[in-house]
């Protein structure tokens, strides 16, 4: 399985070696992992499962920034200096594991494996990324920013399509599952759209046969087809 974000960046030993002596920490699907606001005392890196990154209100509502898989490193803003609290919580939205270090175990490590300018360029990849979804997005027209959030979900997050959810292995195109749950308030906060305009788009693209869904899952049928109609070429 591919390594994401930090992880990608490192060999599989260097990988094994840091999470060998780290503590295993298992989540249920709707636990945190990581609370806003509380103090950071370690970092987690993402063994397995998928996790959401949401920016909490003081009204209890919350806004999805990110979302975060296999060889993620969570809570590394913990490394700037003791004191700081957490700018975000971290829930796992399947069955997740991580390998967790405290703050001090960790910048040892990254010493003795000469992994500290690696944590630093995978920290400005991740901000890069992140700065370009987001003005992509918003400068996008509102009947193709769905698509392009999607098709960043799918890249992120997606597994192959079974069969079952598509026409069948003969259908054209590539197709992404994206088998955790993703109520459509959290997808239209991602992609800066209403409640409204997201249910429209949702059935947009029901009905050109381009997605299918259900209660844990939004399957990408083609996914060659929602890129296009993300560049709006479709």
């Amino acid at each position: 399985m591919r390594r994401h974000g930090f992880g990608a960046l490192l060999s599989d030993e260097q990988w094994n070696q840091l999470v060998s002596t780290a503590q295993r920490r298992s989540f249920h699907p709707g636990e945190a992992l990581l609370n806003q606001g509380d103090q950071g005392l370690g970092v987690h890196l993402m063994v397995s499962g998928r996790a959401r990154v949401a920016s909490v209100y003081a009204d209890g509502t919350s806004a999805p920034l990110a979302f975060r898989t296999y060889g993620e490193i969570l809570g590394e803003s913990v490394l700037a200096g003791r004191g700081r609290t957490r700018n975000a919580t971290v829930t796992a939205l399947t069955a997740s594991s991580t390998a967790y270090l405290g703050a001090g175990r960790f910048q040892n490590r990254l010493r003795e494996l000469d992994l500290v300018p690696v944590l630093w360029e995978s920290a400005l990849i991740r901000q890069d990324e992140s700065d370009h979804v987001r003005v992509q997005l918003a400068r996008l027209p509102a009947e193709r920013r769905l698509p392009a959030a999607l098709v960043h979900l799918a890249a992120m997050l997606g597994e192959p399509t079974p069969a079952a959810l598509t026409d069948g292995p003969g259908n054209p195109g590539d197709g992404r599952l994206l088998h955790i749950p993703l109520p459509q308030e959290e997808v239209g906060g991602f992609a800066g759209l209403s409640r409204t305009s997201v249910y429209k788009a949702y059935t947009q693209l029901r009905e050109l046969g381009l997605i299918r869904t259900g209660r844990q899952y939004v399957a990408v049928v083609d996914l060659d087809r929602l890129e296009a109609l993300a560049l709006g070429v479709g």
